[in-house]
């Protein structure tokens, strides 16, 4: 049982730190990023801080590995909204 849980929650983990990646290429290769929401890229970056955060303080790797690629993910689409918009 232990196995499948460790299963789901790396594949959990993969596909949330992979979220913004699709739109970072998306919008690298279009140059557009006007019909992404500031918002959602906001809450994307505290999300993935406050994950990295709770990752550190509990000393799990696992934790703040993935969320500090969602942060990057984030970040990225950040940088490209500011230069782009």
């Amino acid at each position: 049982m232990r196995n499948i849980e460790f299963i789901f929650g790396l594949l959990g983990s993969i596909t949330g730190a992979l979220l913004f990646f699709p739109q970072v290429i998306v919008s690298f290769r279009t140059k557009k990023t006007g019909d992404i929401a500031w918002f959602a890229i906001l809450i994307g970056l505290l999300n993935g801080f406050l994950w990295v955060v709770y990752g550190l303080l509990r000393k799990d790797p696992f934790i703040y590995g993935t969320n500090s690629l969602l942060f990057v993910g984030a970040l990225l689409l950040l940088t490209l909204k500011v230069k782009y918009k």
